[in-house]
């Protein structure tokens, strides 16, 4: 009877895959992320099922900070919106400069306040941040399945790692829906965002706020975020499987000979 391999071995190995989980997980997070970011969140899809023309309609003439927003057209306000993801996804840069305008072209006036600059100015350094942890999670990724290889490891079975992520993902949702979306929104502002840093706007008083319904756009986005890293976290650990499977083959067949 042949033993099988020591007990550290086991937890050496375990732990080695869960990092490659983790990794993997945070690097389909940042695919899903720039992904989304490729066709601004979807935000002419997401305009139409929260009805944003009719948030614009109603509370828009009530903004008297930055007026007239609502007779600007529903191009002018995807325009701007990429603009601000853009500018948000490179320093905040172009910020200052973002103009609404008339159907006709004819400028209005300036799209945003020094506390919304201030505050997107924040958003971008964390996604700076988040962006610069993505690209080292591919990293890690990738070196811990070329270490699996040369060793002709193969990939546990898909269903550890589902289980894993589906007990991350449900406790998630189970904290986020006790104590609702919208608390759970404000309370991670509170503690991401420098203190003193206005992050809260009402509609009447800011066009970004409205012109992104906040915080309901942000869910839309964040469930359509979670459920294409989810897509893409499975092909990833298919994608692992297969690379596996088929180094282990070829090196057998060269065994063989």
């Amino acid at each position: 009877m042949i033993a099988g391999p020591p007990r550290a071995v086991k937890t050496v190995r375990a732990l080695r895959w869960g990092l490659f989980g983790i990794a993997l997980a945070l690097a389909s997070l940042f695919i899903a992320w720039r992904a989304l970011a490729a066709v601004d969140f979807a935000y002419p899809l997401l305009y139409d099922a929260l009805s944003i023309d009719a948030t614009i309609a109603r509370y828009g003439p009530e903004n008297h900070v930055r007026p007239r927003f609502q007779i600007t057209d529903r191009a002018e306000r995807e325009r701007l919106f990429g603009a601000i993801v853009d500018a948000v996804r490179h320093d905040g840069r172009g910020l200052r400069a973002l103009v609404y305008q008339a159907p006709d072209g004819h400028a209005i006036g300036r799209l945003l306040t020094p506390a919304e600059i201030e505050h997107l100015d924040d958003v971008s350094r964390l996604v700076a941040g988040f962006e610069r942890l993505g690209w080292i999670a591919l990293l890690v990724t990738a070196a811990l399945l070329a270490a699996a290889a040369l060793r002709r490891e193969p990939l546990p079975r898909a269903r550890a790692f589902g289980a894993g992520g589906l007990l991350v993902v449900g406790a998630g949702a189970a904290v986020t829906f006790a104590l609702g979306p919208v608390t759970v929104f404000y309370w991670l502002h509170e503690h991401i965002f420098p203190p003193g840093h206005q992050w809260f706007f009402y509609y009447q008083e800011s066009l970004m706020s409205m012109m992104m319904q906040a915080p309901n756009l942000f869910g839309a986005i964040a469930a359509l975020w979670v459920a294409l890293a989810a897509a893409v976290f499975a092909g990833g650990l298919c994608a692992a499987r297969a690379l596996l499977r088929r180094g282990a083959d070829r090196r057998s067949a060269g065994d063989a000979r």
